[in-house]
Order: structure tokens, then C-alpha cells, then sequence
């Protein structure tokens, strides 16, 4: 082999780049490439010990960020010089390493396609394979229960505590034996209205204990419940319960419009009430539990089908929440987001208390932290975003708890050190993972002082198994960006109705013969420590406040509408940790009324915040879409002064929480780019400062200053909280 220089074009570094870095694997393929492109082999071309005695980081001022060159005066040595402005440190640190053993087994294997070359040393495989999945926290976690429904492990807890508290809710309690008895008589009465082993009923309630007897009624009964949110549009929940094909809904007078399409059961009506003993078991560890619909990048939601056995194996022996019969578990998620799942039945599973939470309660610290004590709350899950707000706005909210879990989408690092290094740091503080297709929780990270620059996503929890693979299906070495692949007992049966899709993200198992694996879409890479580490999508879904969101549907609801030729939307961050949603659409005149065209068939957290006509969309030189490239929204907006003092003091308010000079009396909330969480920071400061009892709800019904300044004035003046009492 003679001494001969390669340089890796920049353009080539760029088309082989992950998004979010230059792969060392890609460059170690890319050096296999040029090397058998341009060097002769002989029979033994690596015969020695090939080294890199040099390795150099520089800027990038010659555009080249990548250099090679190699001779084998002494054995094979080589320089290696790194342009650290596209190449980060965890991937440099592997570079020279990866390229010898790329260039070693392409050398043993010159017919070898460059995609096939296996960058994992024999060690390091065992390690990604093996190690990362059985680490010590599994080792210590008890086997789950594999031959029950989840029904019958509430019915068991039932049996063992009839008397313990298992769900609060305001004013009202239910016992175990409750709990147990009416979905029991509910279950019956299901029975009787032809509800068989395997059918779909949708369950349309707000929060509350009817809801949690409702959702267990349907398992007790060998059916699968499907969750409406009450505060999606009719035409989003009409689509769901056809795309479910429902056979029932279960909702109350008050809200049985929402689904007039279907025939519905109003649990607040009288029904015939049978005997309250359990049933016979009908359903098992693999029929469906709940059928959860997220965003889906088609244009319509998908429902994902999620089995019993995959929420037992959330719930039961875990080490990332030990969830005990003495602990309370606050209910903060929304029934149709999957942190439910381990809200509801971690807390029932165990023989723990749920305490339900009203979403504006949720929504608002001081709010929160009043029925945190009220309920002796040990245990509660946040969206990252909230999680984030609360810790700012009330750290002491999180005084005195067991355990505290966020997660959602990305935490901001320093906000979560500051509260495990204060006083009122819980005792466990847990990032968590997981997509809706692999039951809520896949992997957990354990927040400690570690001085690591970003927050992992962690460990798999037990039952669990996640590998980290490339574009060709193989293994990526640790500090290599690839997609993240999960398989166990939590990955999900497929999407409802939607077998193409199915096939695409639900695939055979790569390392088990017979068992299935789900793709995330997900772009990781695993640190040395044995976690991973969250670098973003491979495709266009984003998190919004802990919502999964795929911007596709949102697009295809804006091209729906006469005038709109075409619609891009994009996630900007205008304001430092506010992320919200910019629709840009091209049209012949700005078209009136799109946030209302979006509301009838996307729920509020899909709405996009701004709208931006353009005449046509950037792009870049290969004429792909330049996102970077949108212009921001335009603010300049026509002022009206306040008129007295409460329109003076929401619009003080707004100003401040949007950070803009001055708000009129006429300037939308929406508009100008509010949303569920900025109004929680509204509505409180409201409180605070007017000394009203306010709800979120109002800024959803008044949403101007104007507005919202009239309901203000007509509020109560704010009053003590209500001691629970059991419901009869």
C-alpha cells in the first residue's frame, strides 16, 4: 500500500451526516470507500498493526472537516485531522478506532458491500447486545405478572385491601371494594348489551372516579376501551369512533353530543345494576387492553393497540417508580395521553391511591401544590415543559415527595439539577421515555449531580430491550447516532386498521427469532455509561409539551381548504423554552378564518399558533424545503389601550408573558402565540394578583384581553380548598 493523502470532500461529510452531527460510522464506511477507490490491495494490505499515531482537532477554515493519511513505513500508521466545528468530541474520541476496523475487515473481505462492514468489536458488541439491557437495576426488579389481565390484578388488590382508599377526586373517594363492586355491575351490564370478548368501547368522560370504574368495567367485560377526549373536536372523535368501528361509547348527558354518531351508554342515567361479585375472566394477557389514538402523519389519526401483558409489564416489578400500598399517585395526564397507562394502573396494580387532578389544577403550581398536600401525593408524572414551569414558578411543590417523573420531550438540565441540589428535591427525580407503541415507559434515567452537559433518556426498564441501529440494520457502536429499536412484552400489537404501516414499524425482531421489534423513528446513541442519549427525530413528528405531534397531519389539514395551495408547518422557539407551532401557506390572498378551519378537526394542542402567507417557500440549492429559511410571524399589530384597571392588569400580565412592549385590548391570546402552558402562567398571575378564582377555560372562551377582563370581573373572589369525603 503506498503513502497516499485522502481528504473527504465536505459535500460527501454533509450527504453521509446525521442530522444532528457527522456519524463516525458514516466517515469510517466513507474511508473504506475512497481507500478501495483509489489504492491498490494486495493479498495482505493490513498485514501489521494498523494505528493512527496523530490525531489532530482543528477549525474548519479550510472547509475540509475531515483529512486522512496514512503510509507503512512502520506497520501502518496514519494522521487523522478533525474539524471539531462538525465533528463533536464523543465522535471524534471513536474515529480512529472505527476506521481501523473498517479498513481491517474490508480488507479481509474486499467484496464486502461498504453498508455491510461491522464497525463493533467483539467486546463492544456484547456490550450493546447484552450489558446496556441487563444492567443492575433490572437485576433487581421481580417478574411481572404474565398470566393476568389487568382487571385481575385490580380484582386481587380488591381481595387484599377492600377497605384502602383506591381512588380521590375533589370531594369524592372510592374504597377498593367500591372501585371493584361497580365496575363489576358496570361490566355485567356491558355483558348484556352485547359487548363480547375483543370489542372496541370508546370511553368519553372528564376526569373522575366514574371514569376510572368506566375503563375497568370495559376490560372486566373482555373489551378494549378507547379513550374520546371530551375537548377534541366532533369531527376528530367522529373519525376515531368510525376508523375504531365502536360498538359503544360511554360518556353522560352532559357530554353525549360529542359522539351522537354511535350509540352511546350515560353512565349518569339510570341502568340496570346487577350483583357487584367479579365475573368469570374473559380477557387475558394478549388481548387488547386499549386502543390510544396520537397524531399520524397521513393526515388522520392512528390508533395504536395496546395488550394487557404490555401495561403489567409497566407496572408490575419495576424499578424506575417502586409503587407501593402506601403511596399516593397523583393522576396529572390526560385519559388519551399513555402516561394513564401508568398513572392509573401502577397506582391500582399496587394497592396505592390514585388521586385524579383537574386539568386546571394541573396547569397551575400553586394549584397543585395545595392538592399535592392535601392528598399526601408520594408519586407524580409531568410533562417535561410543565415539569420545567412548576420548578421555576413553586420548587417547593416537589418538597417531601418519593418520587417525581418527567418526560414528554427534552428537560432543560439546569432546571432539574437546581431542584435536586435544593431543599425540596424529591427523593428520586426520573426522566422518562417512551413512545405510545411501546407502553409508556421504555427507558428511565435516574436524575443525579453527574455534571453529564445533557439529560439522557436512560436505561430500558425491566422486560425491556432497546437497541441502537443503523440505516442498514445493524448495530451502531456506542457514541454512534442511530434509530432506536425496542422489543419486549411492552411492544404494542400494531395500528388498528392500518396493516401497511404495521409491517413498516412493527418488524421482526433482529436478534430474536419469532419476536417482533418497533422502530421509533427516534435518533439516539448510547454513552458510555450504558444510557442513551436523545438526539431527535429521523422524520418531520415533534413534542410539543409533551404532545406527539406529526407536522404532515397538520399540513394536510390546511391544504383541505379551498384557497390554500400549499402548507408547511414548522416548530420555532421565538421566545427561549417556548416551542410553538407556525403554519406557512401559500395562497393568492391571506385567508381569514384558518385557526377555525384547523379547530374543527385538530384537537387544541395541534392548532397552530401563527399563520404566515408567502408567495412560495424557501429553498435550499438542492431544491429541498429550507425550514431554517421561514420567515418569523409578524407582531406589529394595531394597539387599543386598556380602559380600566383589570384590562390594564391582564394586559400587564400578557405583555410580560409573551415579552412584548405592550398588549391591546384586542390582541388574541392565540394569535399571538399562547397556548395551554402560558396560560396557566396567565390564569395564576391573575389569581395571584387579583385575588379571583379564575380557570383555564376562561382564556379558551375569552381569549382576548378584553375578554378575558370581562370574566375576570365577574369571578368569585378565591376560596379554600375542600376537605375530600368518601362518595356514596
Amino acid at each position: 500500500m503506498t503513502t497516499t493523502p485522502l481528504t473527504l470532500p465536505a459535500d460527501l461529510v454533509r450527504l453521509l451526516a446525521d442530522r444532528h452531527g457527522t456519524s463516525p460510522a458514516a466517515i469510517a464506511r466513507a474511508v473504506v470507500l475512497l481507500v478501495l477507490s483509489r489504492l491498490t490491495w494486495e493479498d495482505d494490505p493490513l498485514g501489521g498493526d494498523p494505528t493512527f499515531d496523530e490525531l489532530v482537532h482543528r477549525d474548519n477554515a479550510d472547509g475540509v472537516p475531515f483529512t486522512l493519511s496514512g503510509g507503512h513505513d512502520a506497520g501502518h500508521a496514519g494522521h487523522m485531522e478533525l474539524a471539531t466545528d462538525l465533528i463533536d468530541a464523543t465522535a471524534a474520541a471513536r474515529l480512529p478506532e472505527l476506521c481501523v476496523i473498517a479498513l481491517e475487515s474490508a480488507a479481509r473481505n474486499p467484496a464486502r458491500p461498504v453498508r455491510r462492514i461491522d464497525l463493533l468489536p467483539p467486546r463492544e458488541r456484547e456490550r450493546v447486545l447484552h450489558e446496556f439491557n441487563d444492567h443492575e437495576f433490572n437485576h433487581n426488579a421481580a417478574p411481572f405478572a404474565r398470566d393476568a389481565g389487568v382487571h385481575e390484578l385490580v380484582q386481587a388488590q380488591a381481595a387484599r385491601t377492600p377497605d384502602a382508599f383506591a381512588v380521590v377526586s375533589g370531594a369524592a373517594a372510592l374504597t377498593y371494594r367500591e372501585l371493584n363492586g361497580r365496575a363489576n355491575q358496570l361490566a355485567r351490564h356491558l355483558r348484556e348489551r352485547g359487548i363480547e370478548r375483543g370489542a372496541l368501547v370508546g370511553v368519553c368522560l372528564e376526569r373522575g372516579p366514574e371514569l376510572v370504574i368506566a375503563v375497568l368495567a370495559v376490560m372486566k367485560a373482555g373489551a378494549a376501551y378507547v379513550p374520546l377526549d371530551p375537548d377534541y373536536p366532533p369531527r376528530r372523535l367522529a373519525f376515531m369512533a368510525r376508523d375504531a368501528g365502536l360498538s359503544l361509547v360511554i360518556t353522560s348527558s352532559e357530554l353525549r353530543d360529542r359522539t351522537s354518531e354511535t350509540a352511546l351508554m350515560l353512565l349518569d342515567e339510570g341502568w340496570p345494576a346487577g350483583p357487584d361479585t367479579d365475573l368469570p375472566p374473559v380477557a387475558g394477557p394478549a388481548d387488547l387492553a386499549y386502543v390510544m389514538y396520537t397524531s399520524g402523519s397521513s393526515g388522520r389519526p392512528k390508533g395504536v393497540m395496546v395488550e394487557h401483558r404490555s401495561i403489567c409489564r409497566l407496572v408490575d416489578g419495576n424499578w424506575y417508580a417502586d409503587v407501593t400500598a402506601d403511596d399516593v399517585v397523583a393522576q396529572t395526564g390526560n385519559f388519551s395521553f399513555d402516561v394513564f397507562t401508568f398513572e392509573c394502573w401502577g397506582a391500582l396494580c399496587s394497592g396505592a391511591r390514585l388521586a385524579i387532578m383537574s386539568g386546571d389544577t394541573v396547569l397551575d403550581a400553586q394549584g397543585l401544590k395545595e392538592a399535592v398536600r392535601r392528598h399526601g401525593v408520594s408519586t407524580m408524572w409531568l410533562t417535561a415543559s410543565l415539569f420545567n414551569r412548576h420548578v421555576v414558578d413553586c420548587p417547593d411543590l416537589f418538597a417531601g415527595m418519593k418520587t417525581v417523573l418527567y418526560g414528554g420531550e427534552a428537560v432543560d438540565r439546569s432546571i432539574a439539577d437546581s431542584l435536586m441540589a435544593g431543599p425540596w428535591a424529591p427523593a428520586v427525580l426520573v426522566n422518562g421515555y417512551g413512545p405510545t407503541e411501546a407502553t409508556t415507559f421504555t427507558t428511565c434515567h435516574r436524575v443525579r449531580q453527574d455534571g453529564l452537559p445533557t439529560m439522557p433518556i436512560g436505561r430500558p426498564i425491566a422486560n425491556t430491550e432497546v437497541y441502537v441501529m443503523d440505516r442498514y440494520g445493524g448495530l451502531a457502536p456506542i457514541g454512534v447516532p442511530g434509530e432506536l429499536w425496542v422489543g419486549g412484552p411492552g411492544v404494542a400489537r400494531g395500528y388498528w386498521n392500518r396493516p401497511e404501516l404495521t409491517a413498516e414499524r412493527f418488524v421482526d425482531h433482529p436478534f430474536t427469532p419469532g419476536a417482533r421489534a418497533y422502530r421509533t423513528g427516534d435518533l439516539v446513541r448510547w454513552l458510555p455509561t450504558g444510557e442513551l442519549e436523545f438526539l431527535g427525530r429521523i422524520d418531520q413528528q415533534v413534542k410539543i409539551r409533551g404532545f406527539r405531534i406529526e407536522l404532515q397531519e397538520i399540513e394536510s389539514v390546511l391544504t383541505s381548504h379551498d384557497d390554500v395551495k400549499a402548507a408547511v408547518v414548522a416548530v420555532r422557539e421565538d421566545i427561549p423554552g417556548d416551542k410553538r407551532l407556525v403554519a406557512y401557506y401559500v395562497a393568492a390572498d391571506p385567508v381569514d378564518g384558518l385557526p377555525d378551519w384547523c379547530r374543527r378537526t385538530l384537537p387544541a394542542y395541534m392548532v397552530p399558533g401563527a399563520f404566515v402567507r408567502v408567495d412560495s417557500f424557501p429553498l435550499t440549492p438542492n431544491g429541498k424545503l429550507d425550514r431554517a429559511a421561514l420567515p418569523a410571524p409578524g407582531t406589529a399589530r394595531p394597539f387599543e389601550p386598556p380602559r380600566n384597571q383589570v384590562e390594564k392588569t391582564v394586559a400587564k400580565i400578557w405583555a410580560e408573558v409573551f415579552d412584548l412592549p405592550q398588549v391591546g385590548i384586542s390582541d388574541n391570546f392565540f394569535e399571538l402565540g399562547g397556548h395551554s402552558l402560558l396560560a396557566t402562567q396567565v390564569m395564576s398571575r391573575i389569581r395571584r394578583e387579583l385575588g379571583v378564582e379564575v380557570r383555564i377555560r376562561m382564556i379558551l372562551d375569552a381569549p382576548t384581553v378584553a375578554g378575558l377582563a370581562e370574566q375576570v370581573s365577574a369571578a368569585k373572589p378565591a376560596t379554600p380548598s375542600i376537605t375530600p369525603r368518601r362518595a356514596r
